[in-house]
């Protein structure tokens, strides 16, 4: 069992979820140690040397994107969301386990519509031959894996129905 894992039925993702979680885990501390260096890199060469790295705004946009969809499966298997309670003294103990079911449904299926139509999106771009304007990098390989990664976390999002109607509908709203 993951030691970050904080699923109440236990691992998600059986053997698999510390495997995941590292990889995941690894990709994104990279991504943002990346992020880091080219942006100390970029404002030293602008103000030291008066060079800015060539492109340098965007590759920390394309890094941006991959760290925030690397990062949502990961959020979203250790249940760390950003969650707003203002209302949940309201709600009745008995409706919060099907609330919160429904939550991931509804979040399950929007996390699917938002992969597919990335999917659509990284086709139409490989059509269109879209690339960044001053590297003329090609966005479509970084859309792809965004879309991959979307669909991860609606997968996870759905299996956590299971896993918690299976732990007794155990979760807060």
């Amino acid at each position: 069992m993951s030691g970050l894992s904080t699923n109440p039925g236990g691992p998600l993702l059986g053997r698999w979820e510390k495997p995941f979680e590292m990889l995941l885990g690894s990709a994104t501390a990279l991504i943002l140690a990346c992020v880091m260096l080219l942006t100390c890199v970029d404002v030293a060469g602008r103000y030291v040397l008066s060079m800015p790295v060539p492109g340098g705004l965007e590759v920390t946009e394309l890094m941006m994107g991959a760290l925030i969809f690397a990062s949502l499966p990961l959020v979203t298997l250790r249940n760390q969301q950003v969650t707003v309670d203002l209302f949940a003294h309201l709600i009745p103990n008995f409706v919060r386990p099907a609330l919160q079911a429904a939550l991931q449904v509804v979040s399950g299926l929007c996390m699917a519509v938002i992969a597919w139509r990335l999917w659509v999106k990284g086709g139409q771009m490989i059509e269109q031959g879209d690339t960044t304007a001053v590297l003329q990098l090609e966005v479509w390989p970084l859309v792809y894996f965004m879309s991959v990664l979307a669909a991860v976390t609606a997968v996870i999002l759905l299996l956590m129905i299971r896993q918690k109607g299976a732990a007794g509908g155990s979760g807060e709203v």
